[in-house]
């Protein structure tokens, strides 16, 4: 758009250049012929109109040019200060990410220094009692987070949630029947986390 308006200048200062060489090798020659001087001045009005004109459209695109330009840079540094922030929030993202698990986990943690401190001077079943508790504790922050335990014992063998470490000779049970678990597996909402590690009964060999 730009040069257009360029090459229109230029058009038009070449134009004026060559009227008025026409009118001056006209005078050298000895005058303008009678009639011609008018038409002369006239067309050489006009280009100066059109000079006048293509200097103000070019003027009116640089202007336009340069406040593009200054929009480009403005977009430009937001869009790079967009993409900073960004950058900056994923890498805290990244490293504080776990920070409510971690303070939710911080009460179970308090819970077992309280146990070791008192084990010497509790009983045993103190002892067991506050195990259980931090582990009751620990069991509902996980919960909290959607981390829930799978169910194994008493359920039918399934390969999706289960994994069969051994079999068990049993008349008690049904074949394919959960009768212990090694290891309990979890699983994060409908996401396995890890199997339950079990032992699957079968019917006793005759």
């Amino acid at each position: 758009m730009q040069n257009d308006k360029v090459d229109q200048l230029k058009h038009a200062m070449k134009a004026k250049k060559e009227a008025e060489a026409r009118v001056a090798a006209s005078q050298e020659a000895g005058g303008i012929a009678p009639g011609l001087e008018d038409q002369y001045k006239s067309r050489i009005a006009e280009l100066e109109t059109s000079l006048q004109q293509a200097q103000a459209a070019l003027t009116e695109a640089e202007a336009k040019a340069k406040d593009a330009n200054e929009k480009y840079l403005r977009t430009y540094a937001e869009f790079d200060n967009f993409r900073k922030r960004i950058a900056k929030e994923k890498e805290e993202a990244l490293r504080y990410g776990n920070e409510k698990f971690v303070k939710d986990l911080l009460p179970v943690l308090d819970g077992l220094e309280q146990a070791l401190s008192h084990a010497e001077a509790s009983d045993k079943q103190a002892i067991v009692q506050g195990v259980q508790l931090v582990l009751r504790q620990f069991l509902k922050v996980l919960e909290n987070f959607g981390v829930t335990p799978v169910d194994s014992v008493g359920l039918p063998f399934d390969p999706h949630h289960h994994e069969a470490m051994a079999h068990h000779e049993s008349e008690e049970h049904e074949p394919h029947t959960v009768v212990n678990e090694y290891r309990r597996g979890y699983k994060m909402h409908d996401r396995l986390i890890r199997p339950s590690l079990v032992t699957v009964a079968k019917p006793p060999e005759k």
